[in-house]
C-alpha cells in the first residue's frame, strides 16, 4: 500500500493514492464557499487537480482538503445524474463556490453553484459523497468523492 503524504501535494509531484491511478499534480486551486447554512461565513479549502495517463473518466481527479475535522476527499467524474435515494444533503458543503487557480497551467477562476450529498449517511463516519457543480455558462459537472487517509508526516 502507498500512503499519500501531505508533503507530496505540490505542483509537478507524481502521486498514487491507494485505489486511484498514478498521476501528476497539474494545478492547485483555492476554493471558498458561501454555504446554505450561513451565507455570511465562508468555508475555504485547497484543491489539487491530478492528471493521469489512463482513459476517461479517470484521466483526472481532484483532491480536496476539507480540514482536520472533515478530511481529505478524492473526487472523480460520476456517471450518476442525481444523488441516489437515501443520500443526505450536506448543507454546510453546498452553496455558491468560487475556485481560484493559484498554481499551474491555464489559470482560470470559476464561480458556480455546488450541491453536495453524503452517500453513506447511515454510518457515523462519512466516507462517500456525490456533488453537482453548475457553472454560470450552464455547464454541469458531477463527481463522486471518497474520503482517503493522508500521512501528515513529511
Amino acid at each position: 500500500m502507498c500512503a499519500l503524504k501531505r508533503s507530496q501535494l505540490k505542483i509537478g509531484a507524481i502521486i498514487k493514492p491507494d485505489g486511484f491511478p498514478e498521476g501528476k499534480i497539474a494545478t492547485v486551486e483555492n476554493c471558498s464557499l458561501e454555504n446554505f447554512v450561513d451565507g455570511d461565513s465562508k468555508k475555504e479549502w485547497p484543491c489539487w487537480t491530478v492528471m493521469t495517463n489512463v482513459p476517461k473518466p479517470l484521466h483526472k481527479y481532484l483532491i480536496v482538503d476539507w480540514g482536520k475535522e472533515d478530511g481529505v476527499i478524492i473526487w472523480t467524474k460520476s456517471n450518476m445524474d442525481f444523488a441516489p435515494i437515501g443520500s443526505k444533503l450536506l448543507r454546510e458543503r453546498s452553496g455558491l463556490e468560487e475556485m481560484k487557480n493559484i498554481y499551474g497551467d491555464e489559470p482560470e477562476n470559476y464561480i458556480y453553484s455546488l450541491v453536495t450529498y453524503v452517500l453513506d449517511y447511515e454510518y457515523e463516519n462519512f466516507n462517500k459523497f456525490y456533488c453537482i457543480e453548475r457553472l454560470r455558462d450552464q455547464k454541469i459537472f458531477r463527481y463522486e468523492g471518497q474520503k482517503i487517509n493522508i500521512d501528515e508526516e513529511n
